[in-house]
């Protein structure tokens, strides 16, 4: 090879060794600093796609066992509810079989029956109030109303209540002069009584009909706008999808639409009494249609709220705006147990078989007393049922409980092997690394020496022209 000082060839290629060895030192440090051995798309890009995957199934499995071991925190609740109502009526058995003796004077029959009355009150505390996040633990049922001071009433349809020995017991709207308010219709629903003497449970709390120990079915009614309003320029109703109907004694008061035109005056319209709507947009379309003069729409609606831009409706005479709503209240928020793979493995609550009550009227003791002996005997055996139910009950609930366990670990195991799989693709080896990094050292340090070497060897030329 000829002698030149344009290109050192020599000097070339180790200067390239040198920086392909100086890529591969950083790598390899890269790999034992991050304990990953890839740690970028460059690294190993299949790899990465498969490691990434790995990644998510794992952290959605792990998921799924915590959602698992949620939801046997939730049926523990209800378990030991439970527990606590088996306590209660075991005290009641003792209560009525003292009771049924005949030996007690009245002083102490009466002192019987009170406790025996309080232990069902609690049971029904009980099934009321237990709860986990917010989620009742047993069966019940919740009606809404737009405003809890707005006035109730029965509608044509009536409403039926269904106990849990299948009897029903119907309130009709004829028969329902006395239900006014939320209060008067959990009352008028507690105090009937099925075939066999069974009752529901049935208060108002936080603007709410709970209810539980049966189911409900029906219609209801709830002035949304009385008459005694001057006039309103808002309606709120509890679903925008119920239907509105204008109603005063015998449908024969109108309400009076106050608007103001686009012109600054002053106009009126007459929305008929009897009219029924079928939404809350169908009313507005309804005001709407019967204004004249505006530039626009005077109603509006927003969720559950109808709004009049300059304008207010004035009731006639009696006249009033009433919400029909149907009302279904068999079963309360089912609780399911998700899992990555987007199957619901568990479920509590959504189905008959998992449908727990404990209320007085569910375990049919609603109604029964030890006011004498023949009365405390006829409990007693009631009593006695409502334990096996209980215990039948937390078997249902034990049962959710094992299978709940069994969907957590086997999550946990799968995201165990699905950790080490993807261990296997993207952890460093260690071993050969560090033989990896020993390598490229000594071959860095060789190829700085070459590169010396390759410069030193072009300095020859200049002996030729001494």
């Amino acid at each position: 090879m000829a002698l030149g000082v344009l290109n050192n060839i020599s000097a070339i290629y180790a200067q390239n060794n040198l920086a392909n060895t100086q890529a591969s030192l950083s790598k390899t440090l890269q790999q034992l600093s991050s304990g990953s051995r890839i740690n970028s798309g460059a690294d190993d890009a299949a790899g990465l796609s498969l490691a990434n995957g790995l990644q998510a199934s794992a952290t959605a499995l792990s998921q799924s066992a915590k959602n698992a071991a949620e939801g046997v925190d939730f049926l523990q609740v209800a378990d030991g509810a439970l527990s606590q109502v088996t306590s209660l009526l075991n005290r009641a058995v003792t209560l009525a079989t003292e009771a049924g003796n005949g030996t007690l004077n009245s002083s102490q029959q009466t002192a019987a029956n009170s406790e025996y009355q309080k232990i069902l009150g609690e049971i029904n505390s009980i099934n009321s109030n237990t709860e986990y996040n917010g989620i009742s633990s047993f069966q019940s049922s919740a009606l809404t109303a737009a405003k809890p001071s707005n006035a109730i009433g029965v509608a044509t349809a009536g409403v039926t209540v269904t106990y849990g020995d299948g009897t029903t017991k119907a309130i009709t709207a004829g028969a329902a002069a006395g239900v006014t308010d939320m209060s008067s219709l959990a009352t008028a629903l507690s105090g009937l009584a099925g075939a066999n003497g069974e009752h529901i449970s049935a208060s108002v709390s936080n603007g709410q009909l709970v209810i539980s120990g049966g189911s409900v079915s029906g219609q209801v009614t709830e002035t949304v706008m009385s008459a005694s309003a001057a006039g309103q320029s808002s309606i709120s109703v509890t679903s925008a999808s119920d239907t509105l109907k204008i109603a005063g004694a015998g449908g024969t008061d109108d309400m009076t639409l106050n608007y103001t035109k686009s012109d600054g005056s002053a106009g009126t319209a007459t929305l008929a009494a009897g009219i029924i709507y079928g939404s809350l947009s169908a009313l507005a379309t309804a005001i709407n249609g019967a204004t004249s003069g505006t530039s626009g729409n005077i109603a509006t609606v927003s969720g559950n709220t109808l709004t009049l831009n300059g304008a207010s409706l004035t009731a006639s005479g009696i006249g009033a705006l009433n919400e029909t709503a149907n009302v279904s209240l068999t079963n309360n928020k089912s609780v399911a147990i998700f899992t990555s793979d987007g199957n619901i493995s568990a479920s509590y609550n959504n189905a008959a078989s998992d449908a727990v009550s404990t209320s007085s009227g569910s375990l049919s003791l609603a109604g029964t007393t030890l006011t004498d002996a023949t009365s405390a005997q006829s409990a007693l055996q009631k009593v006695n049922v409502a334990i096996a139910t209980v215990a039948s009950d937390r078997g249902t609930i034990g049962a959710n409980i094992n299978t709940i366990t069994a969907v957590g670990n086997v999550m946990t195991m799968q995201s165990t092997n699905t950790l080490a799989a993807q261990n296997d693709v993207t952890a460093t080896d260690y071993g050969q690394a560090t033989s990896d990094m020993s390598k490229y050292q000594i071959l860095s340090q060789t190829g700085i020496a070459a590169l010396s070497q390759a410069n030193q060897s072009q300095q020859l030329i200049t002996k030729l022209l001494q």
